[in-house]
Parts: structure tokens; C-alpha cells; sequence
């Protein structure tokens, strides 16, 4: 047996170089498979606790790097340490990556989905192991603050400007907590770093409250699971009856009007699937906009709103319509009331004649 764990820990000894990102890796991966919804508080306090653990772990990793631990299974071991960061912070990005993504719409927000993907790849290529303290700080402080930016929200049961910015001072002094018991461990010779990598997180803070008042950071924890354009729509049963424009064969997947066949007296409809939290009731706006080409511009034509109420798993169910619509290229916006972007649904109106010259498909939602 002690030959055995000899000959595993020699292996982890020589690969070790590669097994931290494939630590990372697996605790990505394992929690994106494990997570169904946003609002399951056992899963966030999960979260919670592994957001607390990275950081002890960043805190063993300098206690043993200063030699204030000399001995024991920690020195050991010292280089397990990284794997063990590595892993908890896998799994913490593994769920905010799904749920922004999920809440993503438009480019500003996969911009900011990109910047996030694009700092954890960076963190595997920096080997100099002070020039990591930033690294290690600054996706420590990016996990917190992705974390109660959609934490808050589902324990306050409310969504805007106050609680972001609570979640942000939160996830402040969260981070520099950690860093504070940091800079009681290192050498006096090297604590000028320790202060650099506090004024980067409170520098990193400010963008981030930047990003959001640019709407760059998608509107988590609400989520548009669903969005067309129809014909007609009925509720039948605990469903919605919708039809549409059948497609052409090359778009045999789409399940809404892409060009809406018009005649007049005709109504269209927006209806959208949107998920919320429980207990969190959202005013959500239907912005009509119409391209008028001498403006080479959209011109909004009307806004519509219904209160949204959260809980159910494919997402509150609302719609929109507009009885007078003249031919042209169309955009609806769906929107919160901070006039954050859930989805977005362009559409071309083109008068027919008669219905013969339309093909209309029904399903259920």
C-alpha cells in the first residue's frame, strides 16, 4: 500500500503540471452537469461554501509558502494546494458561466461572458508564483462577485440597482478579507504586493459597476427560456395554443414567424417563456420597434409591460400584441424596467391578399 500512494504521489510530482488545469476542468464540468436552476439555495450555499474554501486554500498555499507551516502533510503536500484552488474555482465559474450565459442576450453581454472565459485560460499560462497573487485575488474577487451579484437577488427576492451594488460591496469585502490575513503571512519585503492587489480589486469593482450601468453583465438570475412571433394564440388547458408561419424546408427547426404573412385586421403576437426566482415579481417591457429606412435607424412604436411572477421551471409565460402594424422590418425588445436586455425577436411584415397565400402550423407552449 505505502508503495502504491509512493508511486501515485512521485506521478503527481512529474504531471503535476498538467493535473492542475484538469483539476479545474473536473470541477467545471461536475458542477455544470449537477446544476438545474438558479434558485435551489442548497446548491447556492454549496456555492457559498466553496467560494470560503478556495480562499482558505489560497491562504494554506501562502502559509506554506512563507514557511510558516514547516512540517506536517501541508509541506507534504504543498502541491496539492493549487489543484484543491484550482478545483473549487472550477466548479464556482462552472455555474456562473451557465447561468450568464443563460441570461446573456445580445453582445455586450456574451462581451462580458468572453472576458470571464478568457481570464481563466490566462490564469494556466503565468508561472512566476508572486506575479500569481494577482491572478489568484483577481479571480478570487471576479468568482465572489459573480456569485452575490445572483445570490442577493434570490435572498432578497428582489432585482436592481441597490441590490448590485450591494452584492459588488459584498463581494468586496469578501475578497479583501482574505487578502487581509494574506498580508499578515508574508514577508514585510513583499507586502507592497499585497497592497497593488488590493487597489486592483477595488479598480476591478469600479469596472464592474461600469459594465453594469453599460449593461454589459447579463440580468441574472432572470433567464428567456423561450420568445416568438404568431399568428393567433389561446390558452387550452395549463398550454398556450400558437401558430405560425410554417418555414421553408431549410429552416424546418423554427417554431415561430420569421416573415409574418400580414393582412389587415390581423393581430401579432409576442409571446415569451421568461424564468425568474421564486417569490420575485418583475415588471417586463415589450419595446416595438419599426427600421425606417429615411432615419436609417429603429423607431420605437409602442411599450408594453406585464408584471412577471417567478417559480415556474420553464418560465412565466406573457405575451404582447399589436393590432395596428404597417409592412416593414420589426424588433421587439424584451427588457426589465432597469432596461436591461432579456431577448430580442426581428421580424419582416409583408402583406398578402388572401389566407391562400399563407401556411400556418400550430403548437402548444
Amino acid at each position: 500500500m505505502k508503495n502504491f500512494i509512493t508511486t501515485i504521489w512521485s506521478s503527481y510530482q512529474k504531471h503535476r503540471g498538467i493535473i492542475t488545469p484538469i483539476s479545474f476542468g473536473v470541477g467545471f464540468v461536475m458542477d455544470s452537469l449537477s446544476t438545474k436552476r438558479i434558485d435551489v439555495m442548497k446548491d447556492n450555499y454549496k456555492l457559498l461554501v466553496f467560494l470560503v474554501l478556495a480562499g482558505l486554500f489560497i491562504i494554506l498555499f501562502h502559509l506554506v509558502e512563507q514557511q510558516r507551516i514547516k512540517a506536517g502533510l501541508l509541506v507534504k503536500y504543498q502541491n496539492l494546494i493549487p489543484a484543491g484552488i484550482q478545483f473549487f474555482l472550477g466548479a464556482l465559474y462552472s455555474n456562473h458561466v451557465y447561468f450568464y450565459f443563460q441570461s446573456s442576450a445580445g453582445l455586450k453581454s456574451f462581451i462580458f461572458i468572453t472576458l470571464l472565459l478568457a481570464l481563466l485560460l490566462t490564469n494556466e499560462f503565468y508561472k512566476n508564483k508572486w506575479s500569481s497573487l494577482y491572478l489568484q485575488f483577481g479571480m478570487y474577487f471576479l468568482a465572489a462577485f459573480s456569485f452575490f451579484v445572483f445570490f442577493m437577488p434570490l435572498f432578497t427576492k428582489t432585482m436592481n440597482r441597490d441590490t448590485f451594488l450591494l452584492a459588488g460591496a459584498l463581494s468586496v469585502i469578501f475578497t479583501l478579507s482574505f487578502l487581509m490575513i494574506v498580508l499578515l503571512i508574508i514577508r514585510k519585503g513583499t507586502r507592497i504586493l499585497v497592497i497593488k492587489t488590493a487597489a486592483i480589486i477595488v479598480i476591478s469593482y469600479g469596472l464592474l459597476n461600469a459594465f453594469y450601468f453599460l449593461h454589459w453583465i447579463p440580468p441574472v438570475p432572470l433567464a428567456l427560456r423561450y420568445s416568438g412571433i404568431y399568428h393567433h394564440m389561446a390558452k387550452r388547458g395549463f398550454q398556450y395554443e400558437l401558430q405560425y408561419e410554417k418555414p421553408s424546408g431549410l429552416e424546418f427547426w423554427r417554431k415561430s414567424n420569421k416573415v409574418f404573412k400580414w393582412m389587415p385586421g390581423d393581430t401579432v403576437h409576442c409571446f415569451a417563456a421568461i424564468f425568474a426566482p421564486t417569490e420575485m415579481n418583475k415588471t417586463i417591457h415589450y419595446l416595438w420597434e419599426q427600421y425606417i429606412p429615411e432615419k436609417k435607424n429603429w423607431v420605437l412604436q409602442d411599450d408594453q409591460s406585464h408584471v412577471l411572477q417567478g417559480g415556474r421551471e420553464g418560465g412565466y409565460r406573457g405575451f404582447s400584441r399589436k393590432t395596428i402594424i404597417t409592412p416593414g422590418e420589426w424588433r421587439i425588445e424584451i427588457k426589465t424596467e432597469e432596461n436591461e436586455l432579456l431577448g430580442s425577436l426581428e421580424f419582416e411584415v409583408q402583406r398578402v391578399q388572401n389566407d391562400y397565400e399563407r401556411n400556418l402550423e400550430t403548437i402548444l407552449r
